[in-house]
Formats: structure tokens, C-alpha cells, sequence
């Protein structure tokens, strides 16, 4: 996390399939103990190191560029105990770096899963689980999703492509949901939307606020305004990092943009959006 100033840190936790003959079966207990692999990925967007440097980086005390670790007080000792104790562990770990892009680090994890079903029944809930279609498990979400926000228009502008998606896929029963990576991209179809159709395009818009743009934040949320037709009725929400600085600069925002402006904070869930939207619905806001 200290080393990545902007941009996303992603961690990945996966199952490998493992055929393995040591799966057991307890007579004594009616437990089965199956043998398993997890893959724990990390990638980020920090400052990252040159990739010559990575077959020496899992030796104690080794650093790279000694200014930045200095500055982000590195004590070189990290990559070395993780390496250990996966190895103690049985698995193996690797990465990969660009100097300036970020790094992406991968190991793997043996594990016992103990289940206290046997394996007949095990098979009877897999086949079961199967054959449920995953549709109805997402329109149980959908459901819990204020009604009245499917028939609202939607602008999300944020940088980072995951938290875009993560996003598109909690709005899949909203009708119009359009993502941007820049303020200029979203402004753009705001203002098309405009002269096509003589109204305003969105209801709501979630901004991505980052401590060094604010004058940019700030421009782009009035221009937004500009583009409501003079009805002053667009939402926008912050999408803010949960930080001192970034509570400091959500509250700056509110109070220069005036209107309708709300926050909400990162990480992105379901229910976190439920609960903005129930909101808005109460005070009839949107």
C-alpha cells in the first residue's frame, strides 16, 4: 500500500484444481479431508521496480532505488520472509515489475479443506448448485435494488478499469449506464447527449476524487451542472479513497459545488449502493 500512491492495488484469491491421492476419508468421524491449492495474486500501480532487480529482491536486506525505499521506509526484509514462509508451506512465489507501472506478485498456499459431509453428499450439492442457474442468484441482488433508479441515467467516471466494471455490473437493471476512464471523455457524452436530444443526459454521476486533481474534480462536476438544463437536479456522488485527506477533500468539494453532492466510499459493494439510492429516494432527490 506505501508504495502505491494512486491508481488500484488488486488482490486475487483463487482455488487451482488438484487431483490429489492423498484425499482421505475419516471412518471415524464421517469427515473428509481434501487437499487443495490457493493462488493469492497482488498486482498494483506503484512506483514498481526494474525487473533485473527481482531475481536479487527476495534476498534479506536488498533494495532497489535506496531514494525511494528510504522515503517510504523499506527495510529490504519483506520479499524474503514472504519466500520463506511460503516455501515452509510447500508453494512457490513470483513477480513481475515495470520501474514507474507497478508490480505483480503470485504465490500459491497448500491447504486441507475439512468438510464434515461425505463425499456422496458433496456430489449431490455440487450437481444441485450446478444446475441453478446463476441468473436468479443476481435478480435476488437485483431485487433489492430501490426501483426507481431503473429508469435513471448513469455516469461513472473513474481511472481505474476494475472499479468501472465492478460497477457496470451492480447497474445491469439500469437502463442507461455509460463508464469513462477521463473527465473529458464524460463531459463529451454529456454534451452530445444534450444537443441530440435538447435534455439534460444524467441523473446521477459518480466521480473518482483524487487528492492532486481537485481543480480538475471541480471543473469537470460545474461543467456537469452546466449541462442539467439549469434544473439542478444531477447527483453526484464522490467515489473517495477512506483517508483523512480524502474525507478533507470530499467535504472542500461539497461545499464549493453546492447542490446535490454525496459520498461514497471505497471499496464499491452492493450494499453501499443500495443504501446511496434508498437515501435518495427518501428525500426524493433524484
Amino acid at each position: 500500500v506505501k508504495y502505491t500512491e494512486e491508481g488500484e492495488i488488486v488482490l486475487t484469491i483463487s482455488m487451482l484444481s488438484k487431483e490429489d491421492k492423498e484425499n482421505k476419508m475419516s471412518s471415524t468421524c464421517d469427515k473428509m479431508i481434501k487437499k487443495g491449492i490457493l493462488l493469492i495474486e497482488l498486482h498494483d500501480t506503484g512506483i514498481g521496480m526494474n525487473p533485473e532487480y527481482i531475481q536479487h529482491a527476495w534476498k534479506s536486506f536488498s533494495r532497489g532505488d535506496m531514494s525511494i525505499t528510504r522515503k517510504q521506509d523499506g527495510t529490504g526484509l519483506g520479499l524474503s520472509i514472504c519466500k520463506s514462509l511460503v516455501e515452509i508451506n510447500g508453494g512457490e512465489i513470483k513477480a513481475e515489475s515495470q520501474l514507474g507501472e507497478g508490480s505483480s506478485f503470485w504465490f500459491t498456499w497448500n491447504i486441507e479443506i475439512l468438510s464434515l459431509i461425505t463425499p456422496t453428499i458433496l456430489s449431490s450439492i455440487t450437481s444441485t448448485i450446478s444446475k441453478f442457474p446463476t441468473q436468479l442468484l443476481e435478480a435476488q441482488f437485483d431485487k433489492k435494488m430501490p426501483n426507481f433508479i431503473r429508469n435513471k441515467r448513469i455516469l461513472i467516471i473513474h481511472p481505474v478499469k476494475n472499479m468501472r466494471n465492478a460497477m457496470l455490473t451492480y447497474f445491469k437493471i439500469v437502463e442507461k449506464v455509460d463508464a469513462f476512464d477521463t473527465f473529458n471523455k464524460g463531459i463529451k457524452a454529456a454534451q452530445t447527449y444534450k444537443e441530440l436530444y435538447n435534455q439534460s443526459a444524467y441523473d446521477i454521476a459518480f466521480i473518482g476524487l483524487y487528492e492532486d486533481k481537485e481543480e480538475e474534480v471541480i471543473k469537470a462536476a460545474l461543467t456537469l451542472k452546466a449541462l442539467d438544463m439549469g434544473n439542478n437536479k444531477l447527483f453526484i456522488i464522490f467515489i473517495v479513497f477512506p483517508s483523512i485527506k480524502g474525507n478533507e477533500l470530499a467535504k472542500n468539494l461539497i461545499r464549493n459545488l453546492g447542490g446535490t453532492v454525496s459520498v461514497i466510499y471505497t471499496p464499491i459493494t452492493r450494499k453501499k449502493l443500495i443504501n446511496q439510492f434508498v437515501h435518495l429516494e427518501k428525500n426524493n432527490t433524484v
